[in-house]
């Protein structure tokens, strides 16, 4: 066999290995190419807890990678809305932002991407609580950047979050934050909101917090939930409820 066919061949077995790894396979799903520096990616869907360190003795995780996506995330948001949305000033431009890249939002991105199904340790999902989804997309959004540079990542996110999910006329009246629209009208209003947040204490070994809201002082609700920003926007949303014909009108 000559060098040239020999060299071909080793470039085909490459290319199977490759092919037959199913993050490598998963990645380029998701991505839209191939990947180059599989290892940036292998960094974004590694948690804190499987404690993986470098010869150096760094952590090994997702967390810069997140940092990094989280900027960038929102500022493809703010460029998409200054063009999409010319008449409209500061104040609008960034409530719409910030409903672009909820929490919510990103968690259910993520969920729709299966990454979730990637992360590592495999076997304490249950445990990271529901914004680990969210966390990851970040991740990746760093590593798409480091990997394919901007040009990579803008496309990624016009593609699979700011086309799917960005439509102005359905996110004006998406609720991102009950707690915050609370809040709002009390102000408006001159009405007294508290929030009240604690630990439950329990039988079980689970960290589990409790909200009660109160409206000049009278308790409208509760909420639970294993944070307590969980558990105060579970109470709020309670409240919401409660006192939307009031929040309407204003």
């Amino acid at each position: 066999m000559s060098f040239l066919k020999k060299l071909f061949s080793f470039k085909n077995h490459r290319g199977d290995s490759n092919s037959s790894d199913p993050f490598l396979r998963f990645l380029k799903s998701v991505l839209g190419y191939t990947p180059q520096n599989v290892e940036v990616f292998k960094e974004a869907f590694t948690h804190r807890s499987a404690q993986k360190k470098d010869e150096n003795g760094n952590s090994i995780n997702f967390e810069r990678l997140e940092f990094l996506g989280d900027a960038l995330l929102g500022a493809s948001a703010a460029m998409h809305l200054y063009y999409k949305a010319p008449g409209q000033q500061e104040g609008y431009l960034t409530k719409m932002r910030s409903k672009i890249v909820s929490r919510k939002q990103l968690n259910a991105v993520s969920k729709q991407l299966g990454l979730l199904d990637y992360l590592d340790p495999m076997n304490n999902h249950n445990n990271l609580g529901e914004d680990v989804n969210g966390d990851m997309l970040e991740a990746l959004v760093g590593a798409i950047y480091v990997d394919g540079g901007i040009d990579a990542v803008q496309k990624f996110i016009q593609v699979k979050i700011i086309d799917p999910y960005a439509d102005l006329d359905r996110l004006e009246h998406t609720i991102t934050s009950h707690k915050s629209l609370i809040l709002e009208w009390s102000q408006k209003t001159r009405n007294t909101i508290r929030f009240n947040t604690f630990e439950e204490q329990n039988a079980e070994d689970l960290q589990v917090f409790v909200s009660v809201i109160r409206l000049n002082d009278k308790v409208i609700s509760k909420g639970r939930g294993t944070s307590k920003k969980k558990a105060e926007e579970s109470a709020a949303k309670r409240a919401y409820y409660s006192l939307q014909k009031k929040i309407e009108k204003v």
